[in-house]
């Protein structure tokens, strides 16, 4: 489809034409191909109900925050902003410990040992530490990686 700047399918994978710079040629337009486009992520998403039973344990949890943070209850010297960023801080460590456990849960899935995806033989699974950015602050996950002495690779387990 190049030319056309528009997208379009061809033998079942999606094809996007883009204009940019090009090393060894100079400003043109460009074709690029999106093998994942269409493939599904497999997923188990939450009902409503549950979503709602959370955000009720979250307000739970914001009252005794509250009552942590401020015994007896905040006095007068304590400002809105004070009350806010105690909050704040509060939520982004909620935000990066519930995905660490969640993202844990999910890599310790794949068990102790993964195939290579060249050669096919099995090698033991380490957990790595990663920093990454979510939208609540960062998170620190246990990523889990082999090495293939025969390959010279590491690789990811994946499904």
């Amino acid at each position: 489809m190049a030319g056309s700047g528009r997208r379009g399918r061809r033998n079942g994978f999606a094809v996007i034409a883009f204009a940019g710079y090009h090393a060894g040629s100079d400003f043109g337009l460009r074709t690029a191909w999106k093998f994942k486009e269409g493939l599904k992520m497999a997923s188990k998403k939450l009902t409503e109900r549950q979503i709602r039973g959370i955000e009720e344990a979250a307000r739970n949890w914001g009252k005794l925050l509250a009552r942590e943070a401020f015994p007896g209850g905040p006095d007068l010297s304590v400002t809105l902003a004070d009350m806010e960023e105690v909050a704040m801080r509060a939520a982004r460590a909620l935000v990066g410990s519930a995905v660490e456990t969640a993202a844990g849960e999910q890599a310790a899935a794949f068990g102790e040992v993964a195939d290579c995806p060249q050669c096919g033989r099995s090698h033991p699974l380490e957990r790595r530490p990663r920093p990454v950015a979510i939208r609540g602050g960062t998170a620190n996950l246990e990523e889990p990686v082999a090495h293939c002495s025969t390959c010279r690779r590491d690789f990811f387990p994946s499904t």
